[in-house]
């Protein structure tokens, strides 16, 4: 064996054929580090794809862990549930045939156990119950398109949903099944565009196409909007909890980074950036900071949470357009992004601000649309368009 390998440990993704030589395809797609011992070989990183093929358009957006470790995948275009087992690696479909086009969009595992999916095209709430692997159907409300976008569990035990074209907050009451609709919102398209808890119990939803912050108070019911934002459309997508309790949203349109204070109310606007469409496809935090994956921009967003210093992570550039559309922290430290239209993963160190790929190449557009953690660290996204879902096994799981 010639001198290649010495003084390197590889991170390699499980699929790639065992053609290991300099300039190899797999050796392009692998991130190598540093390692004292000589002719080691150590995998600390396997991303993969499992299961399939899963058929279809749009299959499921966004997932939801359930108390039992399973991870349970919210029905989009996809015509039944979607269960997937991490202890034994069993990806099935469960429950019964559910007709129509973006029914549900994410899902939230409430205090009785089950996952309830948020109405976006669907006329119910979607109920999982992991325990005796029944699929049901609560309540009815109006009819109508992308009506709410994601949910957050209050801190009364309820969930809520965030309004997108509806006029109202979604309510589910976990315990007795009820299903209403709080406040009089005005009427208008992509409103918001998910929400958040914030450490004064209250939950905020991000500004899409509204002007200010939604603001939601579980323990009285209070729905009202704060703040008064530029005008505009998809201004932020989405948004992170920082590591000092303020919720950043992540510019999408906008070209400012959005902090909301939940303690003192304030909205503030920080940096300014290029006026690029789609520039960050949501975010991750991590100790000091909170990161934006790119979608149409070439770079990693940084917000240094304690100067409010808004920047670009150096040494990272990477062209096309929807590349990456959520992620998480692992348990290893790192941030990883799912694929929308890149081919391979994102990794963030934040401890080195650094950014990297790895995995892949996966082709196609529109592959996953979500993540959720398993008990063991692994993280598994679920298929948008993709015919498998993606695993990404950190170091530490």
């Amino acid at each position: 064996m010639d001198g290649w390998m010495d003084g390197w440990m590889e991170v390699f993704n499980k699929n790639d054929k065992a053609d290991l030589r300099p300039g190899s395809a797999a050796a392009r797609r692998r991130l190598w580090l540093p390692w004292p011992d000589r002719w080691r070989f150590l995998a600390l990183l396997a991303v993969r794809t499992m299961g399939g093929p899963i058929m279809g358009q749009f299959k499921y957006l966004g997932g939801a862990r359930a108390g039992d470790g399973t991870i349970y995948g919210i029905p989009g275009h996809a015509k039944r549930v979607l269960r997937i087992t991490p202890s034994t690696g069993e990806i099935r479909h469960i429950g019964p045939r559910m007709d129509g086009k973006f029914k549900w969009l994410r899902g939230v595992l409430a205090g009785d156990g089950c996952i309830y999916g948020i109405p976006s095209h669907a006329d119910t709430v979607l109920k999982i119950v992991p325990s005796t692997g029944d699929i049901l159907q609560l309540g009815q409300v109006p009819s109508g398109r992308w009506k709410w976008h994601g949910g957050v569990l209050g801190t009364d035990g309820a969930i809520y949903g965030i309004p997108c074209n509806a006029r109202g907050v979604l309510k589910i009451v976990p315990e007795t099944g009820e299903v209403s609709i709080l406040g009089d919102l005005p009427e208008g398209p992509n409103k918001w565009y998910g929400g958040l808890p914030g450490d004064d119990g209250a939950i905020y939803g991000i500004p899409y196409n509204a002007q200010q912050v939604l603001k939601i108070v579980p323990e009285t019911g209070e729905v009202s909007t704060m703040g008064s934002l530029p005008e505009g459309n998809w201004k932020w997508h989405g948004g992170v909890v920082g590591p000092d309790g303020a919720v950043y949203g992540i510019p999408s349109h906008a070209r400012s980074v959005l902090k909301i204070v939940p303690k003192t109310g304030e909205v503030s606007l920080l940096g300014d950036f290029t006026s690029m469409p789609y520039k960050w496809g949501g975010g991750a935090a991590s100790d000091g900071a909170v990161y934006g994956f790119p979608s149409n921009h070439d770079a990693v967003l940084k917000i240094n949470t304690t100067t409010e210093e808004v920047s670009l992570l150096d040494g990272f550039r990477q062209p096309g357009n929807s590349k990456w559309q959520g992620g998480m922290r692992a348990k290893d430290g790192a941030i990883y992004a799912v694929p929308d239209r890149a081919k391979e993963v994102l990794r963030l160190s934040p401890a080195e601000d650094r950014a990297e790929v790895v995995g892949g190449p996966f082709e196609g557009w529109f592959k996953w649309q979500g993540a959720v953690m398993a008990e063991d660290g692994t993280i598994y996204g679920l298929p948008n368009r993709a015919k498998t879902v993606l695993q990404i096994r950190p170091e530490s799981a």
